[in-house]
């Protein structure tokens, strides 16, 4: 019995060290698994590089078309000479508007020909209110408003922001014309023989080309009055931003470019005389005659008389006497033109040489010589002609003087 036991112990023990030993198992399918994923690993990585290779090329050429735009984009700002194509660089456009028409060489700055004002614009047709906004707003209409005027229409770019039906035909309007400026007035035979020396009109230097301002109504529109000018002024109400500036008031007046660097800018104002007028009087001293010679801005007008006159507030000088005590003097009114190479002008520019000469005399009814205020009378007042022999002088302070228009004849 414990023989058998034994052998039987024996037998298993055998029984489990081969059962343990033996590989019965068949791996063949994940050895193939295993293969077959190494395969698509393998492939995958080479998509991989091949894919990081063709987006490195892609990120280079990415690059380089930046780098070449940023230097296109340079480049085409380098080609911006005005302030017009400096707000078309920001998406505002608008035309440039000569805010001196009747002068059409002057201006402010460059203004190439494709940025002169047209003679007609759609934003003549404009509706009178700008309410009617299709759902947009002012601030989304920048085209056609500003936020800094949202009540003003600009450019000729509202149709994006507007729907107004077309404006009803109406017949011109013929302006009125001045005189021709070669065409004399005073004398209206323009026989001025015993003020020049010439033999004939047709002679005078400048007068056939009408540089020669010897037209009364044509005069009347040159001396006194003012050209206007627009600048960028350094200013902390302003702003430093282009397109805002690009929406300021009176923004069409201006070719200079905004300054951009950072500071505060508004667009300010100003005015200046088309010509100079340097009135020329004599006075006697000591039994000697002296020419007195002084450059004012006066005003001319035509009264109700139909005469002309040339008017100045001007304070008490040797001008101011001598037109009152010798009752007359003369004006030279001057305009010059720098830009132009021509002696008498160009039809771009204009005269290079123009104005004229004026002989006035001092009407005594319309003058008034002012106390040290300026502004209180002292002799002449109420349309009455005061005595210039009786005039003490040390009681005037200002001269308030209206000369009538006698000759006007041509430069020399």
């Amino acid at each position: 019995m414990k023989k058998t036991f034994k052998l039987s112990l024996v037998c298993a023990s055998i029984f489990a060290l081969t059962a343990c030993g033996s590989d019965d198992t068949d791996t063949t399918h994940l050895e193939e698994q295993i293969q077959t994923l190494e395969a698509q690993n393998d492939k995958l990585t080479k998509e991989k590089a091949s894919v990081q290779s063709e987006s490195d090329q892609y990120r280079n050429q990415a690059a380089e078309l930046t780098a070449t735009n940023n230097q296109l984009q340079e480049k085409a700002v380098g080609y911006i000479s005005n302030f017009q194509e400096q707000c078309a660089e920001v998406g505002i456009t608008f035309d440039y508007e000569n805010p001196n028409p009747e002068n059409p060489y002057i201006n402010n700055g460059k203004t190439p020909e494709l940025l002169m004002a047209r003679s007609y614009s759609i934003v003549n047709s404009m509706p009178n209110q700008p309410n009617n906004h299709e759902g947009r707003d002012n601030s989304t209409c920048t085209n056609c408003h500003s936020e800094q005027v949202p009540d003003k229409h600009f450019g000729e770019n509202c149709t994006s922001c507007h729907n107004f039906a077309e404006p009803e035909p109406t017949d011109p309007v013929t302006p009125t014309e001045p005189g021709a400026p070669g065409n004399p007035t005073h004398p209206a035979d323009g026989n001025w023989d015993g003020l020049t020396g010439a033999s004939a009109p047709s002679t005078f230097y400048y007068n056939t080309d009408g540089a020669s301002f010897v037209n009364a109504e044509y005069l009347n529109t040159r001396l006194g009055k003012q050209n206007t000018f627009y600048e960028w002024k350094e200013s902390s109400d302003g702003t430093s931003d282009v397109k805002s500036a690009c929406g300021l008031a009176n923004r069409e007046h201006i070719t200079t470019m905004f300054p951009n660097d950072g500071k505060p800018y508004e667009l300010a104002e100003y005015k200046n005389f088309k010509g100079a007028a340097t009135f020329i009087t004599q006075r006697k001293e000591n039994g000697e005659s002296i020419a007195s010679a002084a450059t004012f801005g006066p005003g001319m007008h035509k009264g109700e008389d139909g005469e002309f006159y040339v008017t100045m507030l001007i304070g008490k000088n040797n001008t101011c006497k001598n037109l009152v005590n010798n009752s007359k003097g003369e004006i030279h009114y001057y305009e010059f033109d720098t830009r132009s190479n021509v002696k008498l002008g160009s039809p771009e520019l204009g005269a290079r040489n123009a104005g004229a000469r004026i002989q006035v005399s001092t009407d005594y009814a319309q003058s008034q010589l002012n106390s040290f205020d300026w502004s209180t009378p002292v002799y002449g007042a109420n349309g009455e002609a005061f005595d210039p022999t009786a005039v003490d002088w040390n009681t005037v302070g200002a001269c308030s003087l209206t000369l009538k228009v006698e000759v006007i004849y041509p430069l020399g």
